[in-house]
């Protein structure tokens, strides 16, 4: 019976041992990939119609979702007739209040 009850513990404190050595592992980053196409639509509101540029068809476009560490990649098409500026909000850039937009706006 003690040999049994040893057996346990020692099956026990490996488990514990080798669970404790997986959470050591740093986490690895992910890589996020999206796909935007800059287009331009007619949407009517109110019974007058307006031409809007949209993101993948979609006013406002659409949600980046990342984690701190994660590297994001996107690819942005244009099919609009005239150039395009896009920027980000709700980025963390501390002590770098120039980068949140397009260049030479804050």
């Amino acid at each position: 019976m003690a040999m049994q009850l040893d057996s346990c513990f020692g099956s026990f404190f490996l488990c514990i041992f080798c669970f404790a050595w997986f959470l050591t592992f740093p986490a690895e980053a992910a890589v996020r990939k999206y796909q935007f196409d800059i287009r331009v639509k007619n949407v009517s509101r109110l019974c007058h119609a307006k031409p809007i540029v949209t993101v993948n068809g979609r006013f406002p476009g659409p949600t980046i979702y990342a984690r701190e560490g994660d590297r994001v990649l996107v690819k942005l098409t244009n099919y609009a007739k005239y150039n395009t500026s896009i920027h980000w909000h709700g980025l963390k850039q501390f002590r770098n209040g120039w980068a949140d937009g397009p260049a030479y706006i804050t």
